[in-house]
């Protein structure tokens, strides 16, 4: 018969248990999108467990070297946040979702800060929350990368292609406010949450969950298996059209929730809150309605840049996406209905233009014709880069000769740029003129006669919402 040694034995006695749960944790894993949505949560793991984090969490740790504020609050006040995502209108998407969520469910509002620059798209829950933590002004993790290669194998963003700001400093919330009560996320940990709002999770929470909803301590969680898994109705009903959405969700269900937090991994979407109620629509088209830029410089620029042009009305506003995803091959087509949408709002101009001026001159020349009713002048806001050398707006120039962008409007180098340059990012300290331009796009081509836009583009959409609210 085999006999054990004396060494193998002892060895045996630690390493099988080890194996079983490891293989258990794999199980439990595996099985977290079956969860239903009332399941509820509880680690029961041992202390010797936590091992197993430190080699996957590393980055989180020299997160919080800062204290954090501790916020005053109602022992029973209840809370909702989630995660942003994408470029930075669709972000503004989730802040309203996320606003008019919170109204009707009565909750504190933690509303994440707005990310300019290069973005992020959706993910599932874990991913956000480590490009969120990630980029947190208080985490110290990614400092300590100086060049561009290090950064990467670590999977730290480039520090010079974002900004963090408060959406109270970009948009006009003073309304959403006088409904709903809103805090901002200083940060992304869970610790922030413990610390400012005593959120508890459950001892030794290792996030086995990957996807579902269950209940892990003061927390109800909505972890998303894809981009569109629960539409939430305000009216409930038996038959339901869900559309691209995986599940539905009725704000009945979560009005009766009891946990201190609800924390959804995204709320992205037009069409995730299929609005039945007359006085919920209302609500969200007047929530709407208030949401227009504040920040200060943006308001300083577009007011410089319209007097440019002559004024507000003075010239057709136009937006032309071209930098990425389906808008790329789209730009020959975008072109064209710009074009066509000129046509049918306003003739032609027969005007000649004189030849071998500046872009100084031809727009001081434009602006007076526009004036006269002899031309029409367009400002094309637009995220090319050097448009005017771009062959494939070749038949735009021809089409419209008085169309300019921002930057010949406002040249790199005019020492206007100073209102924006004053600001500066909270992790850099670089100026956030490049951050805050797409704004000044935005409004300034807002504010013209009319406007068009390319289409299923969301800024346009916000562009042209803009339009009409100083129209009314």
């Amino acid at each position: 018969m085999f006999q054990y040694s004396s060494k193998v034995f002892p060895l045996l006695v630690v390493v099988l248990p080890l194996y079983i749960f490891l293989q258990l944790l794999k199980q439990n894993t595996n099985l977290s999108t079956k969860l239903p949505f009332n399941h509820t949560f509880s680690t029961t793991f041992h202390k010797s467990t936590t091992i197993t984090t430190t080699t996957t969490t590393n980055w989180i740790t020299s997160i919080s070297t800062e204290q954090p504020r501790r916020i005053n609050h109602d022992s029973d006040e209840k809370y909702l946040t989630f995660f942003t995502h994408s470029g930075f209108q669709n972000q503004l998407i989730q802040v309203e979702n996320g606003i008019l969520l919170a109204w009707y469910l009565n909750r504190t509002l933690i509303l994440p800060k707005a990310l300019l620059g290069q973005a992020f798209g959706w993910n599932d829950f874990s991913r956000l929350y480590r490009h969120h933590t990630l980029r947190d002004t208080s985490n110290n993790y990614c400092k300590q990368f100086k060049d561009k290669k290090s950064r990467k194998l670590a999977s730290c963003p480039d520090p010079s292609k974002y900004a963090l700001t408060s959406f109270d400093d970009l948009f006009d919330l003073s309304w959403a406010k006088q409904h709903v009560k809103i805090e901002q996320r200083d940060s992304s940990d869970f610790d922030w949450l413990r610390y400012n709002y005593g959120i508890q999770r459950s001892p030794n929470n290792v996030d086995l969950i990957q996807h579902g909803s269950y209940t892990d301590g003061d927390i109800l969680y909505f972890k998303d298996e894809t981009r569109y898994d629960w539409r939430i109705y305000d009216v409930p009903s038996k038959h339901r059209f869900l559309g691209r959405y995986a599940d539905s969700l009725d704000i009945a269900q979560l009005q009766n929730r009891s946990e201190k937090l609800i924390h959804f991994t995204s709320l992205f979407g037009t069409g995730k809150f299929p609005i039945k109620k007359p006085e919920n629509i209302e609500f969200f088209k007047s929530l709407q309605q208030s949401i227009t830029y504040r920040h200060p410089a943006v308001l300083k620029i577009t007011e410089i840049v319209i007097k440019s042009l002559g004024g507000e009305g003075n010239f057709i506003g136009a937006h032309l996406r071209t930098a990425d995803g389906l808008f790329i091959n789209a730009v020959p087509e975008n072109i064209e209905n710009i074009i066509q949408k000129m046509n049918e709002r306003e003739p032609k101009s027969t005007q000649v233009l004189p030849k071998n001026k500046t872009i100084n001159e031809m727009l001081s020349i434009c602006v007076d014709l526009a004036k006269s009713k002899k031309t029409t002048l367009v400002f094309l806001a637009t995220d090319a880069i050097r448009p005017r050398k771009n062959v494939q707006f070749k038949k735009l120039w021809l089409h419209s000769p008085c169309t300019f962008t921002l930057n010949e409007i406002l040249s790199e180098k005019n020492p206007l740029w100073s209102h924006m340059d004053q600001y500066r990012t909270l992790h850099t300290g670089e100026s956030m003129r490049k951050f805050l331009i797409p704004l000044v796009d935005a409004l300034v081509a807002s504010k013209g006669k009319s406007f068009i836009g390319t289409n299923g583009s969301t800024f346009s959409g916000y562009i042209r919402r803009l339009h009409h609210t100083t129209s009314i």
